[in-house]
């Protein structure tokens, strides 16, 4: 199924199915306030889906653009989340590449992917979680997917 999944910007038809992925990284998070922050016009968060062939959401991320004080711009990574027992691999894959060429278009030299954390739901909007160097995995923006 590799190749097939469409990458795209989440909609407002799409916020209800694509809650139980976020829930499933940050279980007390209830219905009411995931619909406010996904549909919040001007969030400083963008939301990526993957939809299968079928028109399922099968993976999730909640990214930010920021400029850090230390490494410049910067694409944050707040949650990475797939769903296919298929092929995560590719799926992941896929995602990976999707916040690559994002961070090209934004001129973010890396990339900084938070550690798998429920309370980075509570975290992503700190400014000092944001400018902090000490979580996540950073990664050099490049055009090598390999």
């Amino acid at each position: 199924m590799a190749g097939t999944y469409i990458i795209a910007a989440l909609r407002l038809d799409q916020i209800v199915r694509a809650y139980p992925l976020i829930q499933a990284a940050v279980p007390t998070l209830d219905m009411a306030a995931w619909r406010r922050m996904a549909s919040d016009a001007i969030r400083q968060e963008e939301i990526l889906v993957a939809i299968n062939p079928r028109g399922y959401i099968q993976g999730l991320s909640i990214y930010r653009h920021s400029d850090h004080p230390v490494v410049g711009p910067l694409l944050d990574v707040i949650f990475l989340i797939v769903t296919s027992a298929a092929d995560e691999q590719d799926l992941a894959r896929i995602l990976f590449a999707s916040l690559r060429s994002r961070a090209k278009e934004l001129k973010c030299a890396q990339i900084r992917f938070w550690n798998h954390s429920p309370g980075n739901w509570l975290e992503m909007r700190n400014e000092e979680q944001l400018y902090r160097l000490d979580h996540g995995l950073m990664v050099i923006s490049s055009d090598d997917d390999s």
